[in-house]
């Protein structure tokens, strides 16, 4: 079972009510995206509120908005968010993004998605929800992403290998590039299992390639992954 809260160096997260724990994907999308210069941040499914606390603590002058579709965690997210350092700066929204009716543009749009397709989901419909494609899928979260970007803006995700191709055609349909790409090896010498992606809608920069080893061997983390979340992981 997963713990009720989760403590970082400058927040905390409660999640005892939440669909999405904090997990290793969140953490690693929000220590490998770039939040800066971006002035206006969004978050879709922002579940406890971790990559909006991540931006606001990585960007100092960004103002960021959340948008949850699950009420408890959504509630959860507000709670996380008023008690820690930046409750000025991010606004959590209940809702569905694709019916959400703002219609402000970011300079960075970031996600960690239910992108599970293949396998069974969870039996628990809130989790479900969470982690599969069910109710919000790649292509409508794309279209969401595409209509809230700037157009000097980026979009920043994670997502499991065997779904990249995938993605990066329905990014190029919505002319956007692949500016950044990480390939996540949860385990050094294993194959890799995610891949972190940030788009731009900028054709004339190279892509910047990298790889992440998570661990080395099973409770050693790696050195880079140390570096990556030193400000954020109190072990670290």
């Amino acid at each position: 079972m997963a713990n009720a809260y989760f403590r970082f160096k400058q927040f905390t997260i409660r999640q005892d009510r939440c669909a999405l724990k904090v997990g290793t994907d969140g953490l690693l999308l929000g220590a490998w995206t770039k939040y800066t210069p971006a002035e206006r941040i969004l978050d879709i499914g922002t579940g406890t509120g971790l990559l909006a606390l991540i931006a606001a603590q990585r960007n100092p002058n960004a103002m960021i908005d959340a948008v949850e579709i699950d009420p408890a965690s959504a509630e959860q997210a507000m709670e996380n968010v008023a008690a820690g350092p930046w409750p000025d700066r991010i606004n959590i929204h209940q809702g569905d993004i694709r019916q959400w009716a703002c219609k402000d543009h970011y300079d960075l749009v970031l996600c960690n998605p239910p992108f599970y397709s293949r396998y069974l989901p969870s039996a628990d419909v809130r989790k479900a929800v969470a982690k599969h494609d069910l109710s919000l899928t790649i292509t409508e979260l794309m279209e969401a992403m595409d209509v809230r970007c700037a157009m000097n803006g980026r979009i920043s995700m994670i997502i499991p290998t065997d779904r990249l191709a995938e993605v990066i055609a329905l990014a190029a349909s919505r002319r956007f590039n692949p500016s950044r790409k990480c390939l996540v090896y949860f385990m050094a010498n294993k194959l890799p299992k995610r891949v972190l992606l940030e788009f731009s809608r900028k054709f004339d920069q190279a892509e910047e390639l990298s790889e992440l080893n998570v661990q080395l061997v099973p409770g050693e983390f790696s050195p880079e992954y140390r570096a990556l979340l030193s400000d954020l992981d109190l072990h670290f």
